[in-house]
């Protein structure tokens, strides 16, 4: 004979204190599990950072404010329009507010969470940076009625190829059974050619993080067997508006050969090319990414993956100090990229006395100077010597003071 044995509190009191114990610790397990969530509201994101300085800010702006764009939208081509393209160019007139918040150690980031690419790069995060945006800007925005740019004709074709920007490269470098996948600090020489040449043509280029989010996600069979599907799957994370990757390889008789592949808005292209060396694939490729002229990125000789190339031959580095704000640092990369003789001007190295800014072409340093001398906040001055910190100072050509 079996007995059934149920078990309660008799006393109402004593069964209120139960549950209300038993709250308690879920409360308390709760406050203590370390998990930061990237977003509280439609409109403000939080961001992992490197750290707090003015060019980790303005890429955590440039991060957060792609991803509050897409997630109001529901439209995945909406960061292919040129309009949305010149509201990230100036991202922190979006932002409200902001605010720092320091993890203790341990604490797990959500997946969701946008990463800086320094944070990619170096896979560490000491800070999270929670971002507000101007709602009704974002929204302004995001309605197609706030493109400024002309609307193609009714029946004609888009062409998401055209007017290209910014893109994500997936690059295999394969060179005697050696294969390298140009991302974090693999290949680092390569993707440095890699900017300038796009740069040359006014497309800014990243590589992805390589972390093993990258490696699960895509393969090395992914990228040379041209898998769409896989890698474009792989670069949804870092929310760039065109994939491109390429397979190179040398040859047995030393030429190079390079399948590459591009993907943007549902679209895909392959193209194929042959070379005497790394520099002219590279060239080839980019140059057919984006058909505008290469001319201000002269040609190098030969890969060698053995060498950590800091300064490059085809941009002129200038430095500016002190910029204590995101204000001035944006001042400073407005000024030096409205030149008409500036092609790319971009953040080279940021530190505690200054900022290492980078052109394209070199031979803009002299009207750079000549600008300068107009301007009643900038002052050409002798470069300090702060700035031997710098690992580029060897090739610092110009040195200004920020005045305000």
């Amino acid at each position: 004979m079996s007995q059934t044995v149920a078990l309660s509190h008799p006393n109402p009191i004593a069964r209120w204190r139960g549950t209300a114990r038993l709250i308690t610790v879920l409360l308390v397990w709760l406050a203590v599990t370390p998990m930061v969530h990237a977003q509280t509201d439609a409109y403000s994101i939080q961001v992992a950072v490197l750290d707090r300085s003015a060019e980790e800010q303005r890429s955590a702006y440039l991060v957060g404010m792609r991803s509050v764009l897409l997630s109001n939208s529901g439209d995945k081509t909406l960061l292919n329009r040129d309009d949305v393209r010149a509201g990230l160019r100036d991202a922190d007139t979006y932002v409200e507010s902001f605010k720092y918040d320091s993890p203790a150690p341990g604490t797990v980031i959500s997946r969701d969470t946008p990463l800086t690419d320094a944070v990619r790069s170096s896979g560490k995060a000491t800070q999270l940076m929670t971002i507000q945006f101007n709602r009704e800007l974002i929204n302004q925005l995001i309605r197609p009625g706030s493109a400024t740019t002309e609307q193609p004709e009714p029946n004609a074709e888009f062409d998401p190829f055209a007017n290209v920007r910014s893109a994500l490269m997936w690059l295999i470098i394969e060179d005697g059974g050696n294969q390298v996948l140009a991302s974090g600090a693999a290949a680092q020489n390569v993707m440095e050619r890699a900017r300038e040449i796009a740069g040359g043509a006014g497309v800014s280029l990243s590589f992805p993080a390589g972390d093993q989010q990258d490696t699960q996600a895509v393969s090395v069979e992914d990228i040379k067997t041209a898998n769409t599907d896989a890698i474009v799957a792989a670069a949804s994370r870092y929310a760039q508006p065109l994939v491109l990757a390429a397979h190179i390889r040398r040859t047995r008789t030393g030429s190079w050969e390079g399948v590459w592949l591009k993907s943007a808005v549902g679209q895909q292209d392959n193209k194929a090319f042959n070379s005497g060396g790394l520099d002219e694939a590279l060239q080839q490729g980019i140059g057919w990414l984006s058909p505008q002229s290469l001319s201000s990125a002269p040609a190098q000789s030969g890969y060698q993956p053995s060498q950590q190339s800091n300064i490059s031959s085809a941009e002129g580095l200038v430095w500016v100090s002190p910029l204590r704000s995101t204000k001035s640092y944006a001042q400073v990369i407005d000024f030096l990229s409205s030149l008409d003789s500036v092609t790319v001007a971009y953040p080279k190295e940021v530190l505690g006395g200054g900022m290492v800014f980078a052109i394209l072409p070199r031979s803009a340093l002299p009207s750079v100077t000549s600008a300068a001398i107009a301007q009643g906040w900038l002052r050409q001055a002798a470069t300090p010597s702060s700035a031997n910190e710098s690992r580029f100072a060897a090739g610092i050509s110009a040195s200004f003071e920020y005045l305000r």
